[in-house]
This record gives structure tokens, sequence and C-alpha cells, in this order.
């Protein structure tokens, strides 16, 4: 006869398997904390981060060198250098590391902007080694826009004078105009030289009064500190024969190549203190009247024009 014997479960017995199992349990999961652990806790600088993803600075003055930049961290128990990397044009140069003193959350991360050209966007980004920070929490790469502008500050009041859209049979028509120049620069503004319509329609006729009329005439001295120049053309606010026939100013060589010399008569008189410009008066597509019309600036406290000319 068969006899079936169960097998006594003891205090004892349930002791030793219940302890077998808690151990395996401890094992398994102290394994797998250790690897958490290895994997996500951050070094000491491991929260080095930009303050921004995306920075736009486009109106950087003209005469500014430097642009500095945040960085920050958490843990600013120890000193700490941090290597950046940068995809900047060559205009600007970035410094290839930053330093964070002991006892620092934040650093400045300066880069030399003297030789970024004015009016022209510049766009790169800067990155944090990830080395050095967490790539789960830091922001590792900031990307840049950047542009320079002229500040514009203003001298006063002086004078302007056009032999051919402003002067009439009665009067020169000269006109008052604010002047200003940028700073740590030799280039101006002549404000508003065509505001005056009724001394247009005086010169002209009210039909050739046209839509397009330049708010300024910006211009710069040359290194040879004797001629100047401007950058295409401006309005002066007339037509000749109806809609789309603008009489516009041509800086000669930008005309044509051909009347590159003529840029050399538009000149600075220092001691005079007023600007000759000798435009080649111009309609596209129809033809121009050359360079034999003239306009003259008096700076703020040059001569009255009504007298020196």
């Amino acid at each position: 006869m068969f006899v079936y014997t169960q097998k006594k479960f003891t205090m004892k017995n349930i002791f030793k398997i219940a302890s077998g199992i808690a151990l395996s349990l401890i094992l398994f999961s102290s394994c797998n904390v250790e690897n958490l652990k290895e994997t996500y806790t951050p070094v000491e600088v491991s929260e080095v981060s930009f303050t921004q993803a995306n920075i736009n600075a486009t109106s950087i003055p003209a005469a500014q060198t430097s642009f500095d930049i945040v960085l920050s961290r958490n843990t600013p128990e120890n000193a700490v250098t941090v290597n950046i990397t940068s995809t900047l044009p060559s205009s600007i140069t970035a410094p290839a590391s930053v330093s964070f003193a002991a006892g620092e959350t934040t650093a400045i991360l300066s880069i030399n902007v003297s030789k970024m050209p004015v009016g022209a966007q510049i766009k790169g980004s800067l990155s944090i080694d990830e080395s050095f920070a967490n790539k789960n929490v830091a922001i590792m790469t900031t990307s840049l826009t950047l542009a320079k502008a002229y500040t514009w500050v203003s001298l006063g009041m002086g004078q302007w004078f056009d032999n051919l859209a402003l002067m009439s049979a009665s009067s020169y028509g000269i006109q008052p105009v604010e002047v200003l120049k940028a700073e740590g620069f030799e280039r101006y503004r002549i404000m508003n030289p065509y505001a005056n319509t009724n001394q247009l329609i005086a010169s002209w006729s009210e039909a050739n009064i046209g839509t397009n009329r330049s708010a300024y005439i910006e211009f710069w001295v040359l290194p040879n500190d004797l001629n100047v120049s401007w950058g295409t053309f401006w309005y002066c606010g007339l037509i000749y024969d109806g809609a789309g026939t603008d009489i516009k100013a041509y800086l000669p060589s930008y005309l044509s190549a051909t009347y590159a010399a003529d840029d050399a008569k538009s000149q600075i008189d220092r001691t005079d203190k007023v600007v000759w410009f000798y435009p080649y008066w111009y309609i596209d597509g129809l033809g121009g009247f050359g360079t034999k019309y003239p306009c003259v600036l008096s700076f703020p406290g040059g001569p009255n024009l009504e007298d020196y000319l």
C-alpha cells in the first residue's frame, strides 16, 4: 500500500525560505539602484547650462567690441572650466572655454564682435562640451542671431541745396535739415531734405510730384578724408513723365562703371563745413541729366548757403 507522507513545514523551514526570497529581492533591487546611480546621477559640474536657447540681438551698437552671454550652474562649490565649441563666422571670435570661480553660479562668455560688419545679420551657435553637462536637463546649445546698428546722434540743424530738384527761378530753394552722425563713425544722415512739397512744385510743377521721397540721405566720408559716397541712389520726390519715372540721384559708379571717375567730384570741405554732392541724375529706362546739377550740405555751424553759393 502506497503511503503519502506530507512534508512538514515547520516555522524554522518557512523562515529559511522567506529569508532566501527576501535576500534575492534585496540583491536584485540593489543591482538596479546601482545601475541607475551610474547612469543618471549628475557629476559635480553636470548642471552647467546656457540660460537661453536662442539669443536675438540685432541692435548692437556699432562701436561695441564685445557681446556677453550668460551661463549658469546649480553646483557652485568648486571652480570649473567648461569647454565651448562655436559655429560663428570668422568675423566673431568666441573663446574655447569659460570658467566658473568657486562659489559662483553664473559665468560670462564674452565674444569679440569688433570685426562684425554693421548692418549684416550674423547667425551661428555656441555649445557646451557634453562631458561638462547633463544634456537631459541643460541647455547645451544656444543659437545666436546678431547684427550691429549705428547709434545716431543729432548734430543740430544745417541747410540743404539741390540745384536740380529745389532751385526755382525765384530762389535757391535752400531747406533747413537736421543732420545726424553715427556715433564713432564718419557717417551722416541728412533728414527729410525734400519735405517741402511747395518748393518742389515751384521748381517743377504739381504734375511732377511723385510718391517716392527719401526720408534721409545717408552718406559717409571715405578713408582719404576728402571724398564722400552713398549707397545707391536717393529719391528727390519728383517724377519726369508720369508714374514710374522717378528722378533718382545715383552714385555715378553704381549706375555705370563708365561713370566711376565722377565719384571723385563729391567731396567734404572741413574748413568751410560743407559737403558737395555730384549725383548722376537719372530716370530708369529713359536717360538722365549727368552730374551737372550738384547738391550742397552745410553742416550745423556751417555757412548760410544763401551767402555761400
